[in-house]
């Protein structure tokens, strides 16, 4: 067990970044769901070093602080609704013996994030007229993009499983070797 400074001083430290690559999100718009991915990332290094639940805490703060932080809310909505929670959920996931069982789980758990940031982005953040600009082809546009999202999701999914077995089989030992 680490000692409680060490998780709470590595926990700020990982909190502090992500806040600034979400606060980034505001000065690099295209990077609007690429900085709140590798925020995302970066709360793994949490569930490695220390705990899932001191990661889930370390994601709990910086919703919180970035909701203030943040002027891109849908930048905010994306971390909050997927890319903050799913690389330590991922774990849970994973660690189910069924493998058909894992993916459905991940597929429902995507779905599910894509379907509250849509709404909450269409109704809330009021940019439902970009969709009835389509017309007719608006019937096909949300059923296709939630394919493509799907498909994303599994190249997203396999990317991170490299990015973890990388930090854990190589920059863990070559860098942080001398800290342990």
């Amino acid at each position: 067990m680490k000692k409680v400074s060490y998780r709470v001083s590595l926990g700020g430290i990982i909190a502090a970044l992500c806040l600034v690559m979400m606060f980034l999100t505001a000065v690099f718009p295209p990077l609007n769901i690429t900085l709140p991915l590798f925020a995302g990332m970066l709360i793994t290094v949490v569930a490695i070093e220390v705990s899932t639940s001191w990661s889930f805490v370390t994601y709990a703060v910086v919703v919180v602080l970035s909701f203030f932080v943040t002027p891109d809310k849908e930048a905010w909505l994306f971390f909050t609704f997927f890319f903050g929670y799913y690389p330590v959920a991922k774990s849970y996931f994973e660690a189910m013996k069924s493998k058909v069982l894992c993916w459905l789980c991940k597929l429902v758990s995507f779905n599910i994030s894509v379907v509250i940031i849509f709404y909450v982005t269409m109704n809330i953040l009021g940019t439902i007229d970009l969709f009835e600009e389509f017309g007719f082809y608006n019937q096909w546009l949300i059923p296709g993009l939630l394919v493509f999202g799907n498909l994303i999701f599994i190249f997203y999914d396999y990317t991170l499983t490299q990015v973890i077995a990388a930090y854990k089989k190589w920059f863990r030992p070559t860098f942080l070797r001398k800290f342990k």
